[in-house]
């Protein structure tokens, strides 16, 4: 029955969104719209078997009215594995805003969590 889900998260600027994750985290652009202006509306990115959606906050509310906002507030965070998160950590760490260090959770894995461009927190954890 169901086979994947892809987060799409409302922006304000795809283009800046598109650039932090990848400078910042590595993933690659694979669709943008519209393709030939860099004033984005809808991008997906991807990085290993992870995929994101972007969409401007314009395009959203226009597809679905009861969206609708003044002003774009994170109300998720993003749950993300990863083979060596200690590596990682290292490598972010001094590159993004950390919001939660690297510390071993209550469940036994060693996570931690930082902002994105627009401020949404990424938790980060051990894949075993």
């Amino acid at each position: 029955m169901y086979k994947t889900i892809t987060t799409n998260i409302m922006v304000d600027s795809v283009k800046e969104s598109m650039e932090f994750y990848e400078k910042k985290l590595g993933f690659t652009p694979v669709v943008t719209v519209p393709n030939e202006s860099e004033d984005f509306n809808f991008a997906i990115i991807v990085k290993d078997d992870i995929s994101i959606m972007f969409q401007s906050k314009e395009s959203l509310e226009e597809e679905y009215p009861s969206l609708q906002t003044d002003l774009i507030k994170p109300a998720f965070t993003l749950f993300i594995t990863v083979d060596d998160v200690k590596e990682l950590y290292e490598e972010l760490k001094g590159n993004v805003e950390v919001v939660k260090e690297l510390h071993q959770t209550f469940y036994g894995k060693d996570e931690f969590a930082v902002f994105d461009n627009n401020h949404n927190i990424l938790t980060i954890s051990s894949h075993e």
